[in-house]
């Protein structure tokens, strides 16, 4: 199991972190993500490959004014 944003997901194996946050409904285009506390680029998100018991936080940008 993952825990995103506090909940728990599956883990799948050899999965990337941008094709888990497209299973968990996020686009991965538009987000800063933190896996175990360190933040993880956008361009390594096609390498970085999720693990068991990792905790993810994900944050979307909001604009305004």
């Amino acid at each position: 199991m993952i825990k995103l944003n506090d909940k728990e997901v599956s883990f799948v194996e050899n999965e990337n972190l941008r094709e888990f946050l497209l299973r968990n409904n996020f686009n991965p285009d538009f987000l800063a993500c933190e896996v175990d506390e360190k933040l993880v680029k956008r361009a390594d998100f096609d390498t970085f490959l999720m693990k068991d018991s990792s905790k993810v936080e994900v944050f979307s940008f909001v604009g305004g004014g």
